[in-house]
């Protein structure tokens, strides 16, 4: 019988909802689905779904002849036990896509890439299954199974002998059991079932009380998923946690959480005798020679291990730091990322109108229901992905590192559609509108580029669209003026006050106010009042989360620092909060220092400002000794704002992020440096984390000296592109002909 005889329907499709009743298998027992949490839950559901479609067509007997016709399984245990105890091996994974991430490769040959694992030195072969969420299929496992000589792991989440007969009747030598997902009953059975085929069984855990239970049913290969499938967050320590509670004599495998050769020797400092790899292997430019590599480090972090050090040597200085901290900031045990808000520490709040109490309720209720909606969330990963351009790359800067003296990497938010990080927050914003069933958008912006965000999701979504912009910054932004007309967007140019982003704010919370039965503002910064601050940072957490695998996949490790301009603060927190649990990355946000902060003219808000409230929240903020707000000053559009995020404010507080001021000149000397050295022309908000690099990096060479500098890493937030500051920079730098119009123009945007 052949193996596409035996391949069942796979249909894809969304599913919700609680798990079914108990179910009867085809030997009388009792199955029932472990209470397992939100994401895992929903996976099994769909699993038991495509399940029943492939009993229908093929038949518990079938599955039995054709499993036995195959010939013996490969020893899965001998493979990733080894034959030297110092060794490591590598199970690599064919892995097209993920819950947590979305589609990682387009592996159009299976077979070929396995074939290029076990020349890499490979000791079994992973491979997905599942559909739905991973884009894995019976086919992947027929494929690899006929390239390779090494044990293939079928990784699936088996809830149903069914499964398993399949595996071993597709050549698996190896089936994935996760214990999260199996009652005791369900556990023993499936694992007595796989021993009695002549197969092993990797036996997954993430608790101590997993760990227990993997035991007592007799596993032999036990593995730590260092991913939470409740949650889908990922704690590389947790495995050096539950080393001790591991049994020596089982094979023990480390999952999850691979990016490089760090957290290879961190697991095999820990005594892992394997590691599964998958995304840092199919994302790889040559996936052989990474495996080698991972063999290498392996063998010499668990050869420390086994001589008594834990952990290896080469991670001393990381784990004393880690040590140190307790894993995290010094704040205190808890972690720092994903804060619910509507307080951080003393900031933030909800100090609004009772006239719009209502539709703030009706937003945060349908935020939270939407964030762990699964079709939600899909349709939001897949607009960030086909539509805006996601993941956003992270360049290396060879020229404008070396002037520094220092490595620098950019995260390019400039090549995302429409030129900024805005399109991320604007896109999650408006499929909530849809959502509460509104018509209208209306925002504000300064720089424009949040203006022109939101135009441009109005045009996809068939929304209304109105944006208020202070009229100053409509002169000196005239060209996303005119891209968000274009858009079909009405542009109000707002001419009270400072005539900048405070007052395009108060017009367009006054529009809401009159309008909130069928209009969505859709705020572009994490400030506000509650929900906006945790809701904008929410859609813009990718930025960091991307930022922090892309540099452990280039560079082997953490950098030494991010830097990211901050007005409102929306960049800066998206990419900072990848790294806040990180105590060893340096976090700098770069406020406007405009014409120095002794002059009166800058936007140093952190800096310079104290705490009070300004729409809708308690934060830092620019006033005078009467509390009254005063105008604010930069060069930048778009953070030329009074004000900052309540969670910057609290950052700050903790002292996490530190918060420092750049000129304009800074700024443009970093603008113009940037141009010349990589061919990048950025925004002039961006400009401002470039010149916070800058003096970060001037820092170091002077205490470290420039050897010892040049190792040092900065990942910089290039939030946006420049083409809408040509006019501004080509007057700065006094590149425009006498009496232009363009001088005129950028002449009326400089007198800010």
């Amino acid at each position: 019988m052949t193996s596409s005889s035996l391949r069942g329907a796979g249909h894809q499709h969304q599913c919700g909802g609680r798990p079914g009743p108990a179910r009867v298998n085809g030997r009388g027992i009792r199955m029932t689905q472990q209470d397992t949490g939100t994401v895992l839950e929903q996976i099994i559901e769909g699993v038991r779904e495509d399940l029943e479609e492939r009993r229908a067509r093929v038949g518990l007997p079938q599955l039995q002849r054709a499993a036995a016709a195959q010939g013996p399984a490969l020893d899965a245990e001998a493979a990733l036990r080894g034959s030297d105890p110092t060794s490591v091996q590598v199970i690599a994974e064919v892995k097209r896509s993920s819950p947590s991430k979305g589609a990682l490769a387009q592996i159009t040959d299976p077979a070929a890439l396995a074939a290029s694992y076990e020349r890499g030195g490979a000791s079994a072969i992973s491979v997905l299954t599942e559909r739905r969420r991973f884009g894995g299929s019976l086919e992947d496992l027929d494929a690899v199974r006929g390239a390779v000589g090494i044990p293939v792991l079928r990784k699936d989440f088996v809830v149903d002998e069914y499964q398993v007969w399949e595996a071993r009747a597709h050549g698996a030598d190896l089936v994935l059991l996760i214990v999260a997902a199996l009652d005791d009953a369900q556990l023993a059975h499936l694992l007595q079932l796989t021993h009695h085929l002549g197969m092993h069984a990797l036996v997954e855990t993430h608790t101590e009380a997993e760990i227990d239970r993997a035991v007592a049913a007799g596993a032999r290969i036990i593995g730590v998923n260092t991913r939470n499938l409740k949650t889908l967050d990922v704690d590389v320590h947790t495995f050096g946690r539950l080393a001790p509670r591991l049994p020596r004599e089982a094979v023990l495998v480390a999952e999850s959480g691979v990016a490089g050769e760090d957290q290879i020797r961190l697991y095999a400092g820990h005594g892992a005798n394997a590691v599964l790899a998958g995304e840092a292997l199919v994302t790889a430019e040559d996936p052989s020679q990474r495996i080698s590599r991972f063999r290498e480090v392996g063998a010499l972090a668990r050869g420390e291990f086994l001589a008594g050090a834990t952990p290896p040597a080469a991670q001393a200085e990381y784990a004393a730091q880690q040590a140190a901290d307790g894993g995290e900031p010094a704040v205190g045990d808890e972690s720092l990322r994903h804060a619910p808000g509507p307080y951080f520490g003393d900031f933030g709040g909800r100090w609004m109108p009772e006239s719009l109490v209502a539709a703030l309720d009706e937003l945060t209720e349908t935020f939270e229901k939407a964030r762990t909606d699964e079709q939600f969330l899909e349709e939001f990963k897949t607009l960030s992905r086909e539509y805006s351009g996601r993941p956003s790359l992270l360049t290396e800067t060879g020229r404008f590192g070396a002037e520094l003296g220092v490595r620098i990497f950019l995260k390019r938010e400039d090549l995302n559609h429409t030129g900024s990080h805005k399109i991320n927050n604007v896109l999650g914003q408006a499929l909530l509108a849809r959502r509460m069933g509104k018509t209208r958008l209306i925002a504000e912006t300064g720089a424009g580029q949040h203006g022109v965000a939101t135009a441009t999701a109005a045009a996809l979504f068939g929304m209304e669209c109105c944006i208020y912009m202070g009229e100053e910054d409509t002169r000196r932004q005239a060209l996303n003026v005119a891209r968000m007309q274009l858009l079909g967007a009405e542009v109000v140019a707002v001419k009270n006050g400072s005539r900048t982003l405070k007052d395009a704010i108060n017009e367009a919370l006054r529009d809401w106010v009159a309008s909130v039965d069928t209009t969505h503002y859709l705020l572009g910064t994490a400030a506000g009042p509650h929900p906006f601050p945790a809701m904008v940072r929410y859609f813009h957490e990718q930025i960091g989360e991307e930022a922090r695998a892309q540099i452990l996949e280039q560079t082997g490790r953490l950098p030494d620092a991010v830097t990211a301009c901050v007005g409102g603060g929306s960049n800066a927190i998206g990419i900072f909060h990848g790294f806040l649990d990180d105590a060893s990355v340096e976090l700098y946000g770069n406020e406007a220092g405009g014409d120095g902060v002794s002059t009166g003219r800058h936007a140093a808000t952190i800096s310079l400002g104290r705490p009070g409230v300004l729409h809708g929240a308690k934060t830092f903020l620019m006033q005078d000794t009467d509390g009254q707000t005063v105008e604010s000053h930069s060069i930048s559009a778009g953070l030329d704002y009074p004000a900052v995020g309540p969670e910057h404010s609290y950052l700050h507080s903790i002292g996490r992020v530190k918060y420092e001021a750049v000129t304009d000149e800074q700024a443009m000397d970093a603008f113009r440096l940037l141009c010349r050295t990589e061919g990048i022309i950025p925004a002039i908000e961006s400009a401002h984390a470039l010149a916070g690099a800058r003096e970060v990096a001037s820092r170091w060479v002077e205490e470290l000296g420039p050897e010892a500098a040049a190792e040092k890493i900065i990942v910089v937030s290039l939030s946006g592109r420049g083409d809408k500051d040509v006019a501004t920079a080509a007057e700065w730098f006094d590149m425009l002909p006498d009496d232009s119009h363009e001088e005129r123009m950028a002449q009326k945007g400089e007198k800010l």
